[in-house]
């Protein structure tokens, strides 16, 4: 499979289990749902309190706090009196609606002529929305008798009620705010209809707006219609709460000040026998300063003692315990979101999906193919890796943040980090088990014909392997057995077998030795070659070297084998070097990593050469201009081999320059080059005189013998005078 089509499907795996992961509606998995909800808290924070609240809000909150319990001079529960006195006085300053945020259920603890006081005040000003409450407001549906008064016993006086109900998130924290609640309602005939219940804040702008009592907002899709505004959905039945600020953003007047006037005597007026009348009096009045003029008036707790208090998404510090709410405040926040249009917009599931998917996509992409680089130091990659996921997920960070304090947009934070992460992990596996893959294929690949150094090398550097075919400068090495058809002939297949396995196990040993690359054993024949898969600037070298040791042990081996009444045998051994193609040759399944080419075909036939000279090693002219100064060698001839046109110029390797040299031989070898500068100077008596001195020395060296006999016969016949040197060679 093509390695990007690869890349492609493991990062679409990421992406389908990061969906499965962060989407609520597929796996409720708290965690990342708590997350996520934490991150919307942390862009509350991090705005912090709105602008132009609370000179500018719509709402004025009346709070009944501890010192309206000292100031006024009945105890808790208040008679009901207290609460009509509160409606009629805010109705005198202006206000155009009133919620009462207090459950007021069963009859007045001082007198029944306070409930009648209420009721005639609410009827009176027509302002007035009462808080009621259900057991159970779970989304669903649940069967409430036809005279329901949802725990308010001024319901039915004219039937404004809000329910007061707030469902909060997995982690207690109150977020969210339903525009009503659904129920199935009993009729008297037995049969059932749907009822929509408005909840508090919403019952408060009905009242406010002067819409129908019992107005509900529609619920559409994406979205909740009301009054002419589009209120964004954040789940199916709730809007995500735009707070303003923490608790105490918006302005709160005591309960005590509003009904402190001619007709109340607070216990600071009784104690000190003056009256302040806060309320009416036009030094202290709020009847006076426009504090409630065409404001909606929020009555509600804000006494610790109440337990009306709810953790929120914003908080007044760090402290815990900081984002402690009233119950009234929260209802003030909707109230003045719908009246602004100032709501908060969720990003949609698909193009979060989308946002998932592309993050998933670009960091396994991105830190996998850094992982591919190149590098010396592994570490530097990974480094790389960890600081571009860490400015992705910065990015993500800051794209949310800015787009919620900016657009008061809610953009998925937690999902797209998860996909990011999630991409770095599958990266990593996906390197491991690639890399695991190329390092077993390498070891299987070359293990069996590179030296295990080399081999560890590969494996640590991959990157220095190049699998494909190129062109490279190499030198390779042939060799085969002198008469081996002859030798296998008199041989039991057992005994063959046994035999050149501790052939190829000695000369295989000395290639690897020498960091060669073993090619292939093909019947007797070894082929071999340096310089890859990795560079060797000195591949000619270490080759030379490899054939002056094949030679030296296998005279070794004879000296073994003739003891044991095995065969003698000699080996043959050409070298080239030259521009060659190296690489992975054969199929899909079964291939071989080997060398082609024309400077190949030489070595074979260079190798084939030595059967004419009855030599042991036999290089190129590259060859040896690359090793003269390491090793010892002679020039042998000019050749022109089978299948090319130019001469060779050839030599036979001798020792290395380090080692002792024999004084017959270096003797030997000072007339054998002195015969063959005359012999190609044409003065083939001089030649033949040299050579023969050579001879002397060392009689059984056949090129000094084919040198003379070939000096005699020029002597005899001369070649055309365009002759070069060159023998013919007819033979592979």
């Amino acid at each position: 499979m093509n390695p990007f089509i690869r890349k492609l499907l493991v990062a679409l795996v990421v992406a389908l289990l990061t969906i499965v992961l962060t989407q609520e509606e597929i796996l409720k998995l708290g965690l990342v749902q708590r997350l996520e909800l934490a991150s919307v808290d942390y862009r509350f924070q991090s705005r912090g309190e709105r602008p132009a609240i609370p000179d500018s809000s719509h709402v004025v909150i009346v709070e009944v706090n501890d010192e309206s319990f000292k100031s006024l001079p009945h105890r808790w529960p208040w008679p009901r009196s207290y609460y009509a006195h509160l409606i009629r006085n805010l109705k005198a300053a202006g206000a155009k609606a009133i919620g009462v945020d207090i459950i007021l259920n069963g009859p007045d603890v001082y007198s029944p002529q306070n409930d009648d006081e209420l009721r005639a005040a609410i009827r009176e000003t027509g302002i007035v929305v009462l808080a009621g409450k259900m057991e159970a407001p779970q989304q669903g549906y649940e069967l409430i008798s036809a005279n329901e008064n949802y725990g308010n016993a001024f319901f039915p006086v004219d039937s404004s009620l809000g329910l007061v109900n707030i469902r909060n998130d997995a982690d207690g924290v109150y977020r969210r705010y339903s525009p009503f609640w659904e129920r199935v309602r009993s009729k008297s005939t037995n049969a059932v209809d749907t009822v929509r219940i408005p909840t508090f804040s919403f019952a408060v702008l009905n009242k406010y707006l002067g819409l129908p009592y019992n107005a509900s907002a529609v619920n559409l899709k994406e979205s909740f219609a009301f009054a002419g505004r589009t209120i964004p959905k954040y789940d199916p039945s709730s809007m995500l709460i735009n707070f303003f600020g923490a608790s105490g953003t918006f302005r709160r007047i005591k309960f005590v000040d509003v009904i402190d006037d001619e007709s109340i005597t607070t216990t600071e007026e009784a104690s000190s026998g003056q009256e302040t009348n806060t309320f009416s009096d036009p030094e202290y009045g709020n009847k006076y300063d426009g504090t409630f003029k065409d404001k909606i008036v929020l009555v509600g707790s804000t006494s610790p003692e109440d337990h009306d208090l709810f953790p929120v998404s914003i908080a007044q510090g760090l402290q815990q315990g900081d984002n402690m709410m009233y119950g009234v405040e929260i209802h003030a926040n909707v109230i003045e979101s719908v009246l602004q249009n100032n709501f908060l917009h969720r990003q949609s599931k698909t193009s979060e999906i989308l946002l998932i998917l592309l993050f998933s996509f670009l960091t396994f992409y991105s830190t996998s193919t850094l992982r591919s680089g190149r590098s010396k130091r592994h570490f530097v990659l990974e480094l790389y890796g960890v600081l571009f996921v860490g400015f992705e997920i910065l990015v993500i960070g800051v794209a949310a943040l800015l787009l919620f304090t900016k657009n008061n947009f809610v953009m998925a934070g937690i999902s797209p980090m998860v996909a990011v992460l999630g991409g770095y992990v599958a990266s990593t596996a996906y390197n491991f088990v690639t890399e695991r893959k190329q390092r077993l294929m390498i070891k299987s690949m070359f293990s069996t014909y590179v030296n295990p150094t080399v081999v560890d090398e590969l494996i640590a550097n991959p990157d220095k392997l190049k699998l494909g075919g190129e062109r490279k400068q190499l030198t390779v090495l042939f060799s085969d057995i002198e008469g081996f058809t002859s030798i296998s002939e008199k041989m039991q297949s057992e005994q063959l077998v046994g035999l050149l396995n501790e052939y190829f196990s000695e000369m295989s040993g000395i290639i690897l030795q020498n960091n060669g690359t073993l090619d292939k054993f093909f019947g007797d024949a070894i082929i071999a070659f340096w310089g890859a898969p990795l560079p060797q600037e000195d591949h000619a070298l270490r080759a030379c070297i490899t054939a002056i040791e094949m030679q030296q042990t296998l005279a070794q081996i004879r000296t073994r084998w003739q003891t044991e009444g095995k065969p003698i045998i000699y080996t043959r051994i050409g070298i080239n070097t030259g521009e060659m193609v190296v690489g992975n040759m054969g199929g899909a399944e079964k291939f071989d990593y080997t060398v082609i080419g024309d400077s190949v075909n030489i070595a074979s036939r260079l190798e084939g050469a030595n059967k004419m000279y009855r030599t042991g090693i036999m290089v190129s002219e590259t060859t040896y201009e690359t090793v003269k100064q390491k090793i010892l060698g002679r020039e042998l001839d000019f050749i022109s081999v089978k299948g090319r046109t130019e001469p060779l110029r050839t030599f036979e390797l001798i020792q290395q320059r380090d080692d002792t040299l024999d004084p017959n031989l270096e003797k030997f070898l000072e007339y054998y080059s002195a015969g063959l500068r005359l012999y190609r100077a044409r003065q083939w008596e001089e030649a033949e005189t040299i050579f023969q001195e050579a001879f002397t020395l060392r009689s059984d060296d056949y090129p000094t013998r084919l040198h003379i006999e070939r000096a005699a016969y020029f002597k005899l016949n001369p070649p055309p005078d365009d002759w070069n040197g060159v023998f013919e060679l007819t033979t592979k």
